[in-house]
């Protein structure tokens, strides 16, 4: 079945699943090339669409011993660059050449500590995705010394979640815990400022923006101090590039340009589940509504990468606190209202709801339905997994499936046609009782069907899950962790086919 394999060292746990035998998919058309390619050696590459060549169709950027290097569709390289950043990241066209381009993250010591850590400086570097020209327009910063007596530590300003983008060849930079934010546009040899932004973080929110208001806490301000990093992409509405984001106790809209009174569109504070308690966090995944460009969805909580780390290493150990404020949120750009559905905050309960009503994410949330969309995630409450989907531009439940883990929903086939890609937690011989955290080595594929309103499944594949790796975030769906995990399709020959992975650590295309 398979002509790629490799092989990946790890110690995992196996367990074994009997799965449902469904009724085999339509025929594929697959594109030029899945969104991984095969290195020498057995390296899985994720590959990312070019349009903006005649002989290049995907390319792919890794970065290994101080060296980034793009290849192209085939293996075959590109360019070359040293580095000493980490990543990279990116995915937005910031020179409009039909490439997608990237940035590293790069650090220098100040020779000083905070506490124990050391302090450094921080800066992002940006590559072009066709030629591997580097652009430098950011000033370094130093980190943030945090002392709350006995704990001090220090934050990065400039990291990957810096960078946000959309449709649109701008881009929006914002440090980690910015006063200020940026956007750049670029002029064919070099990045332009083409505007700024106060962050709702400090006075200047307050002091300028006619449409701001003022937040929950009871502080009389408008701002938060020290609001959190930015979540959000850039999106068009009615013809107007604005920047939307999450940040701390709230959602907002600038306007895309130069500073002004008018340029905050609108402003929605809100706290998740009314609590003043809390710190307002709102990191997780962002998506736009493809169905109604209108709705902007939040998923706060964890990626579904912890999990598949978890299942791998057999422990509880990727992501403990999972997000800390778990949470969905439906933004409405049109009527600045929100639909938010609280779940759990991980401090609860002296710390022991790190895992109650935790909230896991796919990189796609998103559950098509010929207007608007449903929305897809997990929820892990009283020892075990529900599979939940919403109503329509809602947040309250049309079904949750208890014993499902949703890893991710994509076409995987090229067909046009959404797969759901689900693992069973619990097995229907095994006791109906608390404490089913991992996922079984199986992986049942289901088509959403909106006018009945179902899944129905069309294969199985058991001793398998989906493969997972960190890829760049979309135009229309970004991530606070700076990166997204979707499932992973290589073309075989003329196929194109799943990348999975068995409790062996056998990667394999199915």
């Amino acid at each position: 079945m398979n002509r790629l394999v490799s092989r990946l060292a790890m110690c995992l746990l196996m367990t074994t699943a009997v799965g449902l035998v469904g009724v085999a998919p339509a025929a594929a058309n697959p594109p030029a090339v899945g969104n991984v390619i095969t290195l020498s050696g057995g390296v899985v590459l994720p590959v990312y669409t070019v349009t903006g060549s005649a002989t290049v169709s995907a390319v792919g950027f890794q970065l290994t011993g101080g060296t980034l290097r793009a290849v192209d569709q085939s293996g075959t390289q590109l360019w070359t660059a040293g580095t000493t950043g980490y990543g990279p990241y990116g995915g937005f066209d910031y020179d409009a050449d039909g490439w997608p381009d990237v940035f590293v993250v790069v650090s220098a010591s100040t020779g000083t500590t905070c506490g124990t850590t050391p302090v450094v400086t921080t800066t992002l570097y940006f590559y072009s995705g066709q030629t591997g020209t580097r652009q430098t327009p950011l000033s370094p910063l130093t980190d943030i010394c945090w002392n709350f007596g006995s704990t001090i530590y220090p934050t990065h300003q400039w990291t990957e979640n810096g960078v946000l983008w959309g449709p649109t060849n701008k881009i929006a930079v914002s440090p980690y815990y910015a006063s200020t934010s940026w956007f750049f546009g670029f002029n064919g040899s070099s990045f332009t400022t083409d505007g700024a932004l106060y962050f709702p973080s400090t006075s200047s929110y307050d002091a300028t923006y006619t449409n701001a208001l003022a937040n929950t806490y009871p502080t009389g301000t408008k701002y938060i101090t020290n609001s959190h990093a930015a979540n959000g992409l850039i999106v068009n509405v009615s013809g107007q590039q604005r920047l939307v984001f999450w940040t701390s106790g709230r959602v907002a809209q600038y306007a895309v340009g130069p500073l002004s009174a008018s340029q905050l569109v609108a402003d929605r504070p809100y706290l998740t589940g009314g609590r003043t308690d809390i710190g307002g966090r709102n990191y997780g995944v962002v998506a736009v509504d493809p169905g109604n460009s209108s709705k902007v969805v939040l998923v706060a909580g964890t990626s579904n990468y912890s999990l598949y780390l978890d299942r791998l290493s057999g422990t509880m150990t990727r992501d403990p606190w999972g997000g800390i404020e778990r949470h969905v949120s439906v933004y409405d750009l049109g009527s600045n209202t929100v639909d938010d559905r609280f779940y759990s905050y991980a401090h609860d309960n002296s710390d022991g709801n790190k895992y109650e009503n935790r909230v896991s994410y796919p990189a796609n949330p998103i559950v098509r339905t010929g207007g608007t969309s449903r929305i897809a995630y997990n929820v892990y409450t009283g020892g075990r997994w529900y599979l939940h989907i919403s109503d329509p531009g809602a947040t309250t439940d049309r079904y949750a499936i208890k014993d499902l883990f949703l890893w991710d929903i994509a076409d995987v086939d090229g067909d046009g046609v959404d797969d759901w890609l689900v693992s069973p937690t619990r097995d229907a011989g095994e006791p109906d009782v608390p404490g089913y955290y991992y996922p079984k080595w199986q992986t049942n594929m289901y088509h959403w069907n909106e006018g009945t309103a179902s899944l129905t499944s069309f294969r199985t594949e058991v001793g398998y899950i989906p493969h997972f790796q960190q890829r760049f975030n979309r135009s229309t769906a970004t991530s606070s962790d700076g990166y997204l995990t979707p499932a992973q399709t290589y073309m075989d020959g003329s196929q194109l086919k799943l990348m999975m992975i068995n409790s062996a650590g056998t990667v394999s295309a199915r």
